[in-house]
């Protein structure tokens, strides 16, 4: 099986993400926050909707500094709302969609990207969607739907209606029961605690060679 990380692949991807980044200043508009911001940060993250006395409690400091703390998150954007947790099987949704199309030239040409942007916002189907800067790809879009007939039509149209605009270059659909993780709780705490994420494993510890011998 070929390497899917190839050369030409990581170079690609140096210069195109990598190597800009790093190459920018840091931006001094990113808002600094003290360890009392971050330690409130992380309690409103596993808990919402969590009173500020309660927060004080924990991390000891008065209800009016975490009330300070919390309008200044709010004020410069850190925290752009309180939004519920929704499980999407109790209110009837059994299928998700993940889409991956490209945009044809014909589209382009009439829209602007922030009108795309704003356009595939209004979608009900959709909950999540990324634009992707590749030449194959333009969009990846994650659409939640009622059952695999809902699913079928909806995408059925696209393909039928869209099809000088539109590119579908492939639908992986899944049970909403697949889902194994939708947090960013432990990437959020890394970065608050600017710790670097291990290297050595991914999820699996690497597997042994059963003929190699154990030095």
């Amino acid at each position: 099986m070929p390497l899917l990380w190839n050369a030409p692949l990581k170079e690609r991807f140096l210069k195109r993400f990598l190597f800009p980044a790093f190459m920018k200043k840091p931006n001094p508009d990113l808002p600094k926050l003290t360890r009392n911001d971050q330690e409130v940060l992380k309690i409103i993250i596993l808990q919402a909707k969590v009173p500020d006395t309660e927060i004080a409690k924990k991390i000891g400091i008065s209800p009016q500094a975490v009330f300070k703390i919390r309008n200044k998150l709010e004020k410069s954007g850190i925290i752009k709302g309180y939004s519920p947790i929704i499980n999407l099987k109790k209110i009837g949704i059994n299928i998700m969609a993940m889409l991956i199309m490209k945009l044809t030239p014909e589209v382009w040409d009439h829209y602007t990207d922030e009108e795309i942007s704003e356009r595939i916002k209004k979608i009900p189907y959709v909950i999540n969607a990324y634009r992707v800067p590749e030449s194959n790809v333009t969009h990846i879009i994650l659409m939640a739907f009622r059952d695999l007939e809902q699913m079928d039509k909806y995408l059925t149209g696209i393909q039928t209606k869209f099809a000088r605009e539109i590119e579908i270059q492939s639908i992986y659909p899944f049970s909403v029961d697949k889902i194994i993780t939708q947090s960013t709780l432990g990437l959020l705490y890394e970065i608050l605690d600017k710790k670097e994420f291990p290297l050595n494993e991914f999820f699996l510890k690497k597997i042994e060679n059963k003929n190699s011998k154990k030095i």
